[in-house]
């Protein structure tokens, strides 16, 4: 039976939802996570086919591939403690055989050894456009925040000119600074709802490409 997904927070519980940061933090940490498994599984297949005409070469491509399903293991680990729950469990680091000769055959065999490769490939990408868009969204609105704030504690200079082609801003800045506010206070909870989402994202993928290809 597949696992099921948590319900999906309020519009303002989300700010009290430990889930919704520890998403972040795994989305955020894709970056990083996805740089290391495209630069493994790059580097792993070439190297691999560089030597395929020599006798290293099949030792070296058992432990690259023996390596990709471990990767794919630890993946979904963190996966599952940082996202939560709905995150499927990891199969077998290797698949069933006997003898480690029958093993290695059902490793090159199997369908999930390539696509825990394909995953690994997608994972930069992905990291990229993740810490891309929560960095601008998570800026952009806790400054927003920070504007009424500093103007209640008399920091930072007021609004002047044209800012934007909307001159009222300047003739009235107590209205500018409660609209900043409103609009950080919508964004901010907006951003983590979104991080939610793309948690799910990951999790679909990771489920099709990691555990049943």
């Amino acid at each position: 039976m597949p696992l099921q997904s948590p319900p999906h927070p309020g519009f303002f519980e989300v700010l009290t939802t430990r889930r919704a940061y520890t998403t972040v933090l795994y989305l955020l940490l894709t970056l990083v996570t996805g740089i290391l498994a495209f630069t493994y599984a790059v580097t792993g297949l070439s190297l691999s086919l560089g030597l395929a005409i020599l006798i290293i070469g099949v030792p070296v491509a058992v432990a690259f591939l023996a390596g990709a399903r471990l990767l794919s293991v630890a993946e979904l680990r963190l996966l599952g403690a940082l996202v939560g729950e709905g995150t499927p469990e990891a199969p077998a680091l290797l698949p069933p055989g006997e003898g480690w000769l029958a093993r290695t055959k059902a490793l090159a065999g199997d369908p999930r050894t390539w696509t825990s490769l394909l995953y690994f490939v997608l994972l930069m990408p992905l990291g990229i456009a993740y810490f891309t868009l929560l960095v601008s969204l998570l800026a952009t609105s806790l400054a927003l925040l920070a504007v009424p704030v500093l103007h209640l504690l008399q920091v930072g200079g007021s609004f002047t000119g044209d800012v934007g082609g909307v001159a009222w801003i300047s003739a009235h800045p107590g209205l500018a600074v409660a609209l900043c506010g409103l609009a950080g206070l919508a964004l901010l909870p907006l951003t983590l709802h979104l991080a939610l989402l793309l948690g799910r994202f990951q999790i679909w993928l990771a489920r099709h490409l990691l555990v049943k290809p």
